[in-house]
């Protein structure tokens, strides 16, 4: 992850880097897999990444098809969504993922996706209703699945984003609302077809554990 100032020489210090860690690791070892991680954004191939030269490189890359919205976001709105960028925020994944696909093979992209989301305190139940500054918080799938058994006994709406693939869920609590975008078994059955009809190398998961004891998106995983 890096968000500072990008130069070509640093853009080309990192590529060879990559490339070297991986011509020392295939000559060491006989059976060894490397892979890089990167933004979602990082498709636009004008970051660090030379994504070319990269997945050239790897045999794999993970692309972290989330925190489309953050903690710090003035709206609230899915932290994964799949369509829905040009109208109604600045991106989303399946924008990306074309962009992607113009540089590295699908064998080795793996779709990164999430078992958390993003909650903000509101000024309205609206699904994109503005956020007050420095209200916003991790939701993990564990933390969702208890407000929905309303163990506080709050009044919970819940509805579902048709473009984003993406539940979500408001509430009010000491007079003041909340919203919560969210995964859950069917956006999370959504991006594995997604993934699996671009014909992908598979998926990875940010974080193992936020799922808690329950198995219930594992299922899901294991079925599709």
């Amino acid at each position: 992850e890096y968000a500072g100032k990008v130069t070509p020489e640093l853009r080309d210090n990192f590529a060879t880097m990559v490339e070297k860690i991986s011509d020392h690791l295939n000559k060491k070892f006989d059976q060894v897999t490397l892979s890089i991680d990167v933004y979602a954004s990082a498709s636009d191939n004008k970051q660090l990444w030379d994504m070319p030269r990269i997945a050239q490189a790897v045999d794999y890359v993970v692309v972290m098809a989330y925190d489309y919205h953050r903690r710090g976001s003035p709206q609230a709105g899915p932290v994964a969504p799949l369509f829905g960028g040009k109208d109604r925020w600045s991106s989303d994944i399946h924008q990306h993922l074309r962009q992607y696909l113009r540089f590295v093979p699908r064998e080795k992209l793996l779709l990164g996706i999430p078992f958390y989301g993003y909650g903000w305190q509101t000024d309205s139940h609206s699904p994109q209703a503005n956020s007050y500054p420095d209200t916003g918080f991790t939701a993990t799938y564990t933390y969702v699945q208890k407000l929905l058994k309303n163990e506080e006994k709050l009044v919970i709406h819940t509805g579902w984003d048709e473009e984003a693939l993406s539940p979500y869920l408001s509430y009010e609590k000491d007079d003041k609302i909340y919203m919560i975008y969210y995964e859950d078994e069917l956006s999370i059955k959504f991006k594995i077809e997604y993934a699996k009809q671009l014909d992908l190398a598979g998926i990875a998961i940010w974080a193992i554990g936020y799922e808690g004891e329950g198995r219930e998106l594992w299922e899901v995983i294991e079925t599709l």
